[in-house]
């Protein structure tokens, strides 16, 4: 047993024996490395260094203070708007179709064969012009025949005219007997009745060849031709369409509810079809009483001139017509106007920041597009005129050049 190692070898650990073997053989014991206590050491020591320093107050601490950036909302043209006097209106929008103000369906006044046709469709014509002509040689024929007839007749009533003087003498001086007479009179009568009858014919003959010829009853052109020479035409049939284009007729609607407000002879400024911005000036002729059925809408006649002739019948117009008007009002637009708690007011822009401007509204113009204001703002002071809700008084704004 070792006597430096008090402990038997039973006690002894794997380490132990070693060196108490290396000391029996006389050799010098291995001495244990300390280094890794040493970083164990060190280690704890940093740490709680540390932890120390960290719970030291600093010194000092650098403060950097945010710069609070101001927000400039950039502003467009049609954004704003400087306000000046105009003239104020109140309209009502229409639209309809152009119809000719002046049209005639021409028939056949007379039943014969058709041997001339002088106009087509589109022709203009003149008050009198000759449009289509009948064969006058039946019409000539039955004129001839009513007048044969009507001479035979006279010749018969002047002669039962004479029986019945005769007739009526001897029964006066009793030579005859009553029934004579009557019987005079009743054939003269017969008589005279089928002469009228043959005159009145003689006249409708001599009327059916005056109508042989189809004459323009007005100026105008042929809208439509309904007959072709050689056809046999009955009284009544279809021949043209004559339409008068120096004038038109818009048939428009309007609400009931602004009836009260539309009278004849208010001006109407109207833009046609294919004639791009151009304006046409028309006037209120007349207003149906009645509202269309099923709906709310009265029928408005609109009278239109063509002197140009540029017009057709057919092409669509839209119109409108200044029920109220104001000069020199001073209105912004309704995007303008704000209400809070305070009332109405309006956003002015005054130098480079937007100011709070109660105001006082008179009323709406324009179908509701505009509001008059009676005070609050001046003439030459720019408004913000679009609706910005996220934009508010005192917000600094700049202006965009055009």
């Amino acid at each position: 047993m070792n006597m430096e190692n008090t402990k038997p070898d039973w006690a002894m650990n794997k380490r132990e024996k070693a060196r108490a073997e290396r000391v029996a053989a006389g050799e010098e014991p291995k001495k244990r490395a300390k280094w890794p206590w040493v970083v164990l050491v060190l280690l704890i020591a940093g740490g709680a260094g540390g932890y120390l320093y960290t719970q030291q107050p600093m010194e000092s601490v650098e403060v950097v203070e945010e710069v609070e950036q101001i927000t400039v909302v950039q502003l467009a043209p049609y954004e704003v708007e400087t306000l000046a006097p105009m003239t104020l209106e109140e309209t009502l929008r229409m639209t309809g179709s152009l119809t000719p103000a002046q049209q005639v369906h021409l028939s056949a006044e007379v039943s014969a064969r058709l041997v001339s046709v002088s106009v087509r469709e589109g022709d203009r014509v003149e008050q009198g012009d000759v449009l289509a002509e009948f064969d006058v040689d039946t019409l000539e024929n039955q004129l001839a025949q009513a007048l044969s007839n009507a001479q035979a007749t006279r010749v018969q009533v002047n002669q039962a005219q004479s029986d019945f003087n005769r007739t009526q003498t001897l029964v006066e001086r009793g030579l005859a007997a009553p029934t004579a007479l009557e019987n005079a009179r009743s054939g003269l009568e017969q008589l005279q009745a089928q002469l009228s009858a043959q005159e009145t014919a003689v006249e409708n003959a001599e009327a059916s060849l005056d109508k042989a010829r189809v004459m323009a009853p007005f100026a105008g052109a042929i809208s439509e031709r309904a007959a072709d020479p050689g056809e046999f035409i009955a009284t009544g049939s279809p021949l043209f369409t004559l339409v008068d284009l120096s004038s038109f007729e818009v048939k428009a609607t309007a609400p009931v509810s602004k009836s009260p407000m539309i009278e004849p002879g208010q001006t109407v400024e109207l833009t046609v079809e294919g004639f791009g911005d151009k304006t046409f000036n028309g006037t209120v002729e007349r207003i149906n009483p009645v509202a269309l059925e099923g709906s709310r809408a009265l029928p408005v006649y609109i009278s239109l001139a063509n002197s140009d002739g540029q017009l057709r019948g057919g092409m669509f117009a839209s119109g409108r017509i200044v029920l109220d008007s104001k000069e020199n009002g001073l209105s912004v637009p309704i995007e303008a106007l704000r209400t809070d708690a305070d009332g109405d007011y309006v956003l002015v822009v005054t130098g480079d920041t937007l100011e709070r401007r109660a105001v006082e509204v008179t009323r709406e113009w324009a179908n509701g597009a505009r509001v008059e204001i009676a005070s609050g703002v001046e003439p030459g002071e720019t408004v913000l005129a679009a609706a910005m809700p996220e934009v508010r008084a005192g917000q600094a704004v700049a202006l965009i050049e055009e």
